[in-house]
């Protein structure tokens, strides 16, 4: 290898993955859509609760326990609400390295078509109805698979993890500016 493109392979985000990181990836991939359907299954659950019990909807319920928060049943509920945004924020970090994953050179579209048809559609159960929804043959699917897997890892990773962390820990210290300059 010449200089330059040890140079340019120090740029590769895919390079800074371990074997560990491929395999949580792919068993959070493989969770995706058991969670989607269990979020929407439970929301689903929920609004019915909400509407039986009270006649009225999720939104608003969620209004009104906000007025009143001493009943133990409103308690109850809103654990469960928060148990589906932890998990609605989890679905929600995943998709976004996917879509980082469409600008990955050489194959980008073809890896998001890849892990969407495979992981992020819902119904879509093996290998090979993914493929055959993509309407591309078995051997450009094998070929691409695992590079489409290594480029959302390293996306997830390598960019919307440390970007989550990062903005966090900058909402931390920017509430503790606001505090010190109030006091």
């Amino acid at each position: 290898m010449s200089k330059f493109q040890n140079y340019l392979k120090t740029f590769d985000i895919t390079s800074t993955l371990t074997e560990e990181d491929i395999d949580k990836t792919l068993a959070l991939l493989q969770i995706y859509g058991p969670a989607v359907r269990r979020t929407a299954s439970r929301i689903g659950e929920m609004e019915e609760e909400c509407y039986e019990g009270r006649r009225q909807s999720i939104s608003d319920f969620i209004n009104l326990a906000i007025d009143y928060d001493r009943d133990t049943d409103r308690k109850r509920i809103a654990d469960r609400l928060a148990e589906m945004g932890h998990s609605m924020q989890l679905l929600s970090v995943m998709e976004d390295a996917l879509v980082l994953v469409k600008d990955t050179p050489p194959n980008g579209g073809t890896y998001f078509n890849i892990l969407q048809a495979r992981y992020f559609d819902v119904y879509c159960t093996s290998n090979e109805e993914a493929y055959l929804n993509l309407g591309i043959s078995s051997s450009t699917y094998y070929r691409h698979i695992k590079p489409a897997i290594r480029a959302y890892a390293a996306n997830l990773w390598c960019v919307v993890i440390p970007d989550l962390i990062i903005r966090e820990h900058l909402q931390q210290n920017g509430s503790v500016t606001t505090q010190v300059e109030v006091s």
